[in-house]
């Protein structure tokens, strides 16, 4: 198993995914509690320690922003979806 490393880095967020970092940073918090995820200048910095590598969180944290977007963007169809089956 790989040891832990001491992490310090910026993901890159591309602006039409900003609005989304707050609810990525929610989920990646619970995903990884031994690492701080905070938003920083146009990204996502990641401090703290993990036994993954900076590239698997860095793919980890684009994954959490992108699923984010198209969760905030699918949500009023899934709703009316809802509605539809149960009335």
């Amino acid at each position: 198993m790989p040891k832990a490393a001491e992490l310090d880095f910026v993901v890159d967020v591309s602006p039409q995914f900003e609005e989304h970092a707050n609810s990525a940073i929610l989920r990646l918090q619970s995903l990884y509690p031994t690492c701080r995820f905070t938003w920083r200048d146009g990204g996502i910095s990641i401090s703290g320690s993990s036994d993954l590598s900076e590239e698997r969180l860095r793919k980890d944290v684009l994954h959490a922003v992108y699923r984010e977007k198209i969760y905030a963007e699918t949500l009023t169809m899934r709703q009316a979806l809802v509605a539809a089956v149960t009335s």
